[in-house]
């Protein structure tokens, strides 16, 4: 029992859930009328929308830190620094930098082609190109056109292709729009004489754009020196460009940073070189004249060693002049206030400590630069680059002061060192002496322009191998369309189109007030429903039907009778005839007309069936049956007819009536004066059903005052007309046991409507005029269903 009760709940959930889906799509046409026109919908705005696509390029930030002299130094400042990314992100954002972008591709002019759904930009693809001196106010709010007229001249028009002027290509115009030339580009063939529209945006607002819509990111958050630069455009080659450029921009700025410094290292080398050879050339004139005029062609030995020593001293005493020079210049560089300034000679510093400093000052100085361009004073990172900047100055100052006193130490040494030898010179010959102190001059000099040419040199090869501190990764490609996303707008327009109908039938199911389905019946009363009688939109509701024939609705009369036996107590052989009740709700219900119809059907069986007409208020089974109703069960009740005088034989064979007779003023109270009982006892040996029509039980009480005559109570129920407030009275009388037997018949379920009939319940619609009703009216939805 209870894995047959599991089954059959298991089933009726299957039911439900087909239920529901019929119960839709007995509107199927509702949804592809929505459908079709959510499609259509969404194919007009996709062709309005204009398509959006990613251009993405990937850039490597090097790492770079052999300059630095100490990992310890340097490592606070390494571009692994997640700090040093974020700066470089926002040069790659800064104004200036777009500012260059929108120059070298004169972004500030766009080219589109006008089409009936939406507007195409052009880009490289327009066949002219306009190069703009001056623009007025207005040209930004109004769009230029341009008509190409031919190889050599071009047409201004309007909107409206009113010709304004005919102008020769390159040929210098002014208009409202301002002053401008108009070129042709020779790489693009016009197919059409087509107004070309041109649009003119203001500088800094396209700046401001072109920054905002860049989306900069690091590749990975940890460990990764790759930036990810992604770009949104109409128009892909339009974007490829603008990546390209911003790469090319910021890898040039790059090295023009960094050879800023060794320009100024050569600068300062050149003035050096200039003054030296000019000296060193009037020494040497001097040690020749002076050889030639004095006959001297040799030195002693003794000489010549003393030569030798000072000329070595004085080359290490130039050393420390060239050196306190460049550390003079350092120290210059710190006291300017120039921004963007770079230490000069930073080559020629020797000592790898302060060479650290420096190169330290100077990374500080360019994130400082860089920041200021994307921040505001003020910004806490900013104070603290500006406080490392402070910090880094004192130390270095600190270090060129220390360096300046030990080259005063050394240079005092080596000049006390040459007097001692300009003493030891002085007991050489004086010819010899003096050659001696002229040769000496020529020695520094000499000395002195062989270390500028070997900075020079070096700092030459170090100016060719600069190489940026980025590498492109991947140049900028397509990496597919964005918006719109032509599936999610149809699949989008497709749910809409089927939640809108839905939504509406759904609602409208929430606000019908009557019942609409046998699983709503069974749900809310508890019961279940004992029949069904099914009728089709354009069937007969109210006549009495067939019930010898083989249509739908004959065999669902037929199923109920079949099934009458198993509730009926009395076995009709015997004698006695089985008393049945029938009522409902309220009026219009169709009690008569079942009633009626299932004695028809009782009749076939060779039965005796008399029906009682009980509803005294609106009698109207007489008018069913074609009886008068001059005499009737009313007369009977007070005492002036008889049961034989009353029941008459109908034009139904085997099936009788005894009419209500004339409407009494008191009609319970007659119910209730025990003469109906008389009458059914009376009746029982001449008939086989006694079938009692009593008036709605929601109405009045003579149903209830029925009820203990009758062995089985057939409550009706009529689809999409009993209110579904009765349920629970129906709910009621069974629980207080009013009826015996109580059954429920749901009457007049349409079957285009109904959700149990929705999914081809009922074996005429489902196996398609299998009881021979007409099959040629069944459309091609419902056949389609069938063969489901």
């Amino acid at each position: 029992m209870n894995n047959d009760n599991t089954f059959n709940e298991e089933q009726d959930e299957d039911l439900d859930i087909l239920g529901v889906i019929f119960k839709y799509l007995r509107y199927w046409y509702w949804f592809v009328l929505t459908v079709a026109i959510g499609m259509g919908w969404a194919y007009q705005y996709l062709r309005k929308f204009t398509p959006v696509y990613a251009v993405k390029a990937s850039l490597l930030i090097k790492d770079d830190r052999s300059k630095g002299f100490g990992k310890d130094i340097k490592d606070d400042f390494s571009l692994n620094d997640p700090k040093v990314i974020d700066n470089e992100i926002e040069v790659l954002k800064s104004r200036p930098l777009m500012g260059k972008v929108i120059d070298a591709l004169n972004l500030t002019v766009s080219y589109w082609k006008e089409g009936s759904a939406r507007d195409e930009e052009l880009h490289t693809k327009s066949p002219i190109k306009v190069n703009t001196k001056d623009l007025t106010d207005y040209a930004y709010g109004n769009p230029l056109y341009i008509k190409p007229f031919d190889d050599n001249k071009y047409q201004i028009v309007t909107a409206d292709q009113n010709i304004l002027g005919t102008f020769d290509y390159s040929q210098l115009v002014k208009t409202q729009h301002g002053t401008f030339r108009v070129f042709k580009r020779d790489s693009v063939t016009i197919v059409d004489s087509t107004p070309i529209k041109v649009l003119f945006q203001s500088r800094d607002g396209l700046i401001g754009g072109l920054a905002g819509s860049l989306q900069i990111a690091p590749l990975k958050e940890y460990y990764s020196t790759i930036i990810s630069i992604g770009l949104q455009t109409t128009v892909p080659d339009k974007g490829k460009d603008i990546l390209n450029k911003l790469l090319e921009e910021y890898a040039f700025g790059t090295l023009e940073d960094k050879n800023r410094e060794a320009t100024n290292t050569l600068r300062f080398i050149e003035e050096r070189l200039k003054l030296v050879t000019s000296e060193l050339g009037d020494v040497e004139q001097n040690v020749e004249q002076y050889r030639r005029s004095q006959g001297i062609t040799d030195l002693s030995s003794e000489a010549s060693l003393f030569l030798g020593k000072v000329e070595e001293n004085d080359a290490k005493i130039n050393e420390l002049d060239i050196r306190e020079n460049v550390l003079n210049e350092v120290d210059r560089y710190l006291n300017s206030t120039q921004v963007g300034n770079i230490a000069p000679a930073t080559m020629m510093v020797n000592d790898p400590v302060l060479n650290s400093y420096i190169d330290q000052f100077v990374q500080l100085e360019a994130e400082r630069s860089k920041l200021a361009q994307t921040v505001q004073p003020g910004n806490p990172y900013l104070e603290t680059i500006n406080n490392q900047m402070k910090n880094v100055k004192q130390a270095i100052r600190e270090n060129l002061n220390n360096q300046k006193a030990n080259i005063q130490v050394s240079r005092r040494s080596l000049e006390a060192l040459n007097s001692r030898l300009s003493g030891s010179i002085s007991t050489i010959p004086r010819k010899e002496r003096e050659y001696v102190g002229i040769k000496r001059q020529a020695g520094i000099k000499e000395n002195l322009y062989l270390l500028l040419l070997q900075k020079r040199e070096e700092t030459a090869l170090s100016y060719a191998s600069t190489v940026t501190d980025s590498r492109v990764i991947e140049a900028p490609f397509l990496t597919g369309q964005v918006q719109p996303n032509s599936k999610n707008i149809y699949m989008m327009a497709i749910l809409l189109a089927l939640v809108i109908p839905a939504t509406i039938i759904a609602t409208k199911e929430l606000l019908t007030n009557t019942v609409q389905s046998k699983k709503e019946i069974e749900r809310k009363t508890g019961l279940k429903v004992f029949g069904e009688i099914a009728i089709k939109p354009k069937e007969n509701k109210g006549e009495i039907i067939d019930t010898g024939s083989r249509s739908f609705i004959s065999e669902q009369i037929r199923m109920i009778r079949s099934n009458m036996k198993y509730i009926l107590s009395n076995d009709v052989h015997e004698g006695i005839a089985n008393v049945i009740l029938f009522t409902s709700s309220t009026g219009g219900e169709g009690k008569t007309f079942v009633a009626t119809n299932i004695a028809a059907s009782l009749a076939l069986l060779d039965k005796r069936v008399v029906i009682l007409g009980l509803d005294l208020r609106k009698p109207t089974i007489h008018s069913y049956l074609g009886v008068a109703n001059k005499k009737g069960i009313s007369n009977y009740l007070i005492g002036k007819a008889k049961a034989e005088d009353i029941v008459v034989s109908t034009s139904i064979n085997n099936v009788y009536l005894a009419p209500s007779g004339p409407m009494p003023p008191n009609p319970s109270e007659l119910i209730a004066n025990g003469r109906i009982k008389e009458l059914i006892d009376e009746l029982k040996y001449s008939f086989d059903y006694i079938i009692m029509d009593t008036p709605p039980i929601g109405l009045v009480t003579d149903a209830t005052l029925l009820a203990p005559y009758a062995e089985a109570t057939f409550y009706l129920i009529r689809h999409n007309k009993t209110p579904k407030m009765f349920l629970s009275t129906i709910k009621e009388l069974d629980r207080k046991k009013t009826f015996k037997s109580f059954n429920l018949i749901f009457n007049a379920v349409n079957i285009k409507k109904s959700a149990d009939y929705g999914y081809g319940y009922g074996y005429g619609t489902q196996y398609g005029g299998y009881y021979g009703e007409d099959k040629s009216s069944k459309g091609w939805f419902d056949k389609l269903l069938a063969k489901r």
